[in-house]
């Protein structure tokens, strides 16, 4: 019910629009009433649908830190009993208390905006919103179609949140689509890929055992984004590639395994019975944990081409829908010129992509693009709490 609300509201632009005008109001009267804790922290992944992501890791830091010793941390959960938190509270989001904590803290990490869209004003916070993937796709209402767009006369530029860029690319539209000044973005990568470069080949083996993948075979991960344009009678949003997994087995298996993992907005994704072959991942509780232990990667037009390619490995793009989504959608790079990969429009093409390919070749393409546009992976987390508490310091 939650999810068909959501998806009614953000096709539905003016009657979204007049929610958030009120809940705006109601908020900022009972901010009046509101003292602010200086030591506590809010944290939220993907609207309080995860525990994981660059809040995570901001918030890992944060426990081995000595300065955050005493502080009160709480976790904003869609469903708090899903998850165990090893040190702090948790809070169901959307309700009284959330909202109440809301007003309380000191401190904000988010990855996708914690005040729900309300744009709430709270002098004396500090907000860290790292945001979860270098576009390739358009965001942030400079979409083509079909996604919500909220115009407004902004002036002054944001330079108190803090935010985190991959490259000067990224750098560039954040500070366009945010409205902030570039010296508030922080070039330090994405929190969330410092375990990238930090992961051993025990750990590999441990996560190969936990998902059942056979150690003897090669992995690829595919991880095709949402379509916000495609919803089903149910008001959800799915995605149908035109793939016969029977075929993929037959070309592949030998070798092969195949973990897929739904982009987080998908409510419907593809009927997949789990085999020796494939295996749905979509619900998998971490994105680095199958990075690390995929051989190669497959995507369309996902952010996931920047934080796979930090490892430096095959990428192949399967872009099967791609004049209808540049139409509808619309992307900041031309595909064919910026990856470090083919276009592949069918499935066959994509097969044969994968079985000519040269690994050493393609990891070598692979390498030269994240030097591009993500070469300041590998402490990001520490950057961004040590960003916290110079503004802790600041009066």
């Amino acid at each position: 019910m939650r999810n068909r609300i959501i998806n009614f509201l953000k096709t539905n632009q003016n009657i979204l629009e007049i929610c958030w005008k009120i809940a705006k109001i109601f908020l900022k009267i009972c901010s009046l009433f509101v003292k602010i804790d200086s030591k506590t922290i809010l944290f939220a992944s993907f609207g309080g649908r995860k525990y994981d992501d660059s809040p995570k890791a901001i918030y890992d830091e944060i426990c081995l830190r000595e300065e955050f010793k005493d502080y009160k941390l709480i976790w904003a959960f869609v469903n708090p009993n899903k998850y165990r938190i090893p040190r702090g509270e948790k809070v169901k989001i959307d309700t009284y208390s959330f909202f109440k904590i809301l007003l309380q803290a000191k401190i904000w990490v988010s990855n996708s905006g914690m005040d729900r869209g309300i744009e709430l004003e709270r002098k004396g916070i500090i907000k860290v919103e790292t945001w979860h993937g270098t576009p390739l796709k358009k965001i942030g209402g400079e979409e083509n179609k079909n996604s919500l767009k909220r115009i407004e006369n902004l002036v002054e530029k944001d330079k108190k949140t803090i935010r985190c860029a991959q490259s000067e690319y990224d750098r560039e539209i954040f500070s366009r689509i945010f409205n902030a000044e570039k010296s508030s973005i922080l070039l330090s990568d994405l929190p969330r890929n410092d375990k990238l470069l930090k992961y051993t080949q025990e750990e590999i083996k441990n996560i190969k055992k936990e998902l059942n993948i056979d150690i003897n075979k090669k992995v690829i991960l595919y991880t095709p984004t949402y379509r916000e344009y495609l919803i089903n009678e149910n008001s959800e949003t799915y995605i149908a590639p035109p793939i016969n997994l029977k075929k993929w087995k037959a070309k592949l298996g030998k070798e092969y395994i195949l973990l897929i993992r739904a982009h987080y907005a998908v409510n419907a994704a593809l009927e997949i019975k789990d085999d020796d072959f494939v295996k749905n991942v979509s619900d998998y509780y971490s994105l680095n944990n199958l990075y690390i232990v995929s051989d190669m990667m497959i995507s369309d037009y996902s952010s996931t081409y920047f934080d796979y390619s930090i490892l430096s490995r095959p990428m192949y793009c399967f872009a099967y829908d791609l004049e209808e989504y540049k139409e509808k959608r619309g992307l900041y790079l031309e595909l064919d010129k910026s990856l470090p990969c083919k276009i592949n429009k069918t499935e066959d093409e994509l097969i044969k992509d994968i079985l000519n390919s040269n690994y050493e070749e393609k990891s070598e393409k692979t390498y030269r693009f994240h030097k591009k546009y993500s070469p300041y992976a590998g402490n990001a987390s520490k950057i961004v709490v040590d960003e916290i508490l110079k503004k802790l310091k600041e009066k």
